[in-house]
C-alpha cells in the first residue's frame, strides 16, 4: 500500500512527504529534555524547517533531472525516514546548511552528463564545495566528486582538471580577504578536528538505525549496480559517480567531531537513490511495502528510545 502510494510523483505524495517532514521536526522539538520556548528558538527551527523543506526539493530537482530514478517518490519518503531515524539532525544547524550548500554542488556535477557549459559547472560544484568546507571542513573531500565526473563523462582535459582547484580555492581567498580587511585575520581557524570513538552508536537510539541503514545499503548496492552498468547505459556514468559520491559521505562520517547521529545526513541523498534504484528493480510490490514499513517502524523505534 505505501509503495503503491510513493509509486508516482505527484502533488499529493510531495505534500504528504513534506507534512511528514514537518511532524518530525515538531516530534524532535517535544523529545528535547527542556525547550524554552522563546522567539528565537521558533525562529530557529522555522528555519531548519525551511531548509530541509529546500532540501527535499533540490533533492527531487537533482533526481528527475539527470535520470537518477524514475517518476516516483521513494527518494524524498526515504530522506524524510532517514531524518527520523536520525533526529539530530533537526538540531545542527551546521550540517543542514553545509548539506545544503553542497547539494548545490552536487546539482551541477550530476548535470555533467550533459555537453552543456561543463567548464560553468566544474567551476560552480567546486566553489559551492569551498564554501561548504569553511562551516564544516570534513565537506573538502567532496571535491574528488567532481573529478569523478570528469572521468566518466568524458569531459578531461586540462583546463576542467585545473577549474575545481580554483573553484574549491576561491571561497577561502574570499573569506580571508574579508577577515584581512576587517582586521580579524587571527579568528580564521579551519581545522579538520576528528573524532575516531565511536561508543555513541552503541546506544540503541543509534545503533538501530545504524545496523539497519548500513545493512541495506551492503545488502542492495552490488545486485543494484551490477543490473545498472549491464543493462542501463543512460545511468551507468552517473551511478559510478553516485558510489563514489555514497563513498565520500561514509569517509565524512567516520572522523565526523559530533557523532550524535546528525552526520549522517551527508550519507542520505546517495543513499536514497541507491535505495529507489533496487526498489525500480524489484518486482514483487508486497517486497516494496516490507522494505519501507521496515525502515518506517525503524525510525519510529529509534525516535522514541
Amino acid at each position: 500500500m505505501i509503495a503503491n502510494f510513493f509509486n508516482k510523483s505527484t502533488p499529493i505524495t510531495t505534500f504528504t512527504i513534506f507534512i511528514l517532514l514537518t511532524l518530525v521536526i515538531v516530534a524532535a522539538i517535544f523529545s528535547l529534555p527542556e525547550v524554552d520556548f522563546t522567539l528565537i528558538f521558533f525562529l530557529n527551527r522555522l528555519s531548519i524547517l525551511i531548509l530541509l523543506l529546500l532540501t527535499l526539493f533540490l533533492v527531487q530537482f537533482i533526481t528527475k533531472k539527470n535520470g537518477l530514478i524514475k517518476d516516483n517518490a521513494y527518494d524524498l519518503f526515504l530522506t524524510v525516514i532517514f531524518i527520523a531515524m536520525f533526529p539530530k539532525v533537526t538540531a545542527n544547524f551546521t550540517v543542514i546548511i553545509s548539506h545544503f550548500i553542497l547539494l548545490l554542488a552536487f546539482r551541477r556535477i550530476y548535470s555533467l552528463r550533459t555537453i552543456k557549459n561543463p567548464k560553468e559547472k566544474l567551476f560552480d560544484s567546486s566553489f559551492y564545495i569551498g564554501i561548504a568546507a569553511l562551516i564544516y571542513p570534513w565537506c573538502i573531500l567532496y571535491i574528488l566528486l567532481p573529478y569523478t565526473a570528469i572521468t566518466n563523462f568524458n569531459k578531461r582535459t586540462i583546463r576542467n582538471v585545473i577549474i575545481p582547484l580554483v573553484g574549491l580555492i576561491t571561497p577561502f581567498i574570499i573569506y580571508i580577504s574579508y577577515l584581512i580587511l576587517i582586521d580579524e585575520f587571527e579568528t580564521f581557524d579551519i581545522a579538520l578536528n576528528s573524532n575516531f570513538l565511536f561508543t555513541n552508536y552503541n546506544n540503541l537510539n543509534l545503533l538501530i538505525p545504524v545496523a539497519l541503514l548500513f545493512g541495506f545499503v551492503i545488502w542492495v548496492i552490488i545486485p543494484t549496480t551490477l543490473k545498472i552498468i549491464t543493462f542501463n547505459s543512460e545511468l551507468k556514468n552517473s551511478w559510478y559517480v553516485l558510489i563514489t559520491h555514497l563513498i565520500l559521505s561514509i569517509l565524512i562520517i567516520i572522523p565526523a567531531p559530533i557523532k550524535d547521529g546528525s552526520e549522517f545526513l551527508f550519507l542520505f541523498f546517495p543513499t536514497a537513490v541507491l535505495f529507489t534504484n533496487y526498489l525500480q528493480m524489484v518486482k514483487e510490490k508486497w517486497f516494496k511495502d516490507v522494505f519501507l514499513y521496515l525502515f518506517a517502524v525503524g525510525a519510529i523505534v529509534s525516535f522514541f528510545l
